[in-house]
């Protein structure tokens, strides 16, 4: 069943998103039977799809063809808030589908996912997670464990979207570790990307997907009185203290 008929794997935050932006159009559909479907092994030679890959195509489809919706997106620069709404479509291309074999002899396709220029391909896998190839040519990434999950974090960026946002250098990181009332958000988390919740403030670490610089990004929202007072006390705090470490250090060594 579709996901927009039966929304119930999701949570009521990915429920009232979905009821709220998306819609459902016409997928795409592969034109001939799926069987005739050709793609290209790890030699580069044009076989018939496996059935593995036939069978996770096709229930992409069924459950999620045709799905789209927008995502608000929102960020600090220099002191300004920046707001922006990126589409999402779930649907492939038909027989012009590609798909590529991992190291381990599983397959994975691409689908359309993010409207946005970028150099990478949206792509899933038989193992039902989410990935990437970040350049259009690199390894399968894989970006979230499934497709449930990936909808669960663009309800809670949509959420959030309307918070304040703060501005994070690599100092305040270790703060926001000291934000207390915190909770994990386990359907949009999992191993490269971990958001925390309170009432007020919501928080997101994520890997970067740069190979040759890889590091761990954090990103900060707030929203009423309450919630910006809570944020600004702990960096405060925190930039205070380190103030006095580096003042500390400069007079041991004077």
């Amino acid at each position: 069943m579709h996901i927009l008929e039966d929304p119930s794997e999701l949570s009521e935050r990915a429920q009232d998103f979905l009821r709220r932006t998306a819609r459902r159009e016409r997928p795409s559909r592969f034109g001939l039977p799926i069987e005739l479907w050709r793609v290209r092994d790890r030699s580069g030679e044009l076989v018939p799809a496996p059935m593995e890959l036939i069978i996770r195509c096709e229930g992409f489809l069924q459950k999620f063809g045709g799905l789209r919706y927008e995502v608000r997106h929102s960020w600090d620069v220099d002191g300004e808030r920046n707001e922006t709404a990126r589409g999402w479509e779930y649907a492939h291309y038909g027989l012009q589908t590609a798909a590529w074999q991992d190291p381990r002899g599983a397959w994975y396709f691409e689908w359309i996912g993010e409207h946005v220029s970028k150099p990478c391909r949206d792509l899933i896998h038989t193992d039902g997670s989410v990935g990437t190839d970040v350049d259009g040519g690199s390894p399968y990434l894989p970006v979230a464990p499934s497709i449930l999950h990936l909808i669960e974090s663009h309800a809670l960026t949509d959420t959030i979207a309307a918070w304040k946002p703060w501005p994070m250098d690599s100092l305040a990181v270790p703060a926001i570790e000291l934000l207390d009332g915190l909770v994990e958000v386990p359907e949009a988390s999992w191993g490269s990307s971990r958001w925390r919740l309170s009432d007020t403030v919501a928080v997101k670490d994520y890997d970067s997907w740069d190979h040759e610089n890889p590091r761990r990004r954090t990103l900060v929202w707030s929203r009423g009185a309450a919630g910006h007072r809570h944020v600004r006390a702990v960096l405060d705090g925190w930039r205070l203290h380190d103030r006095s470490d580096a003042a500390s250090l400069g007079g041991t060594a004077s």
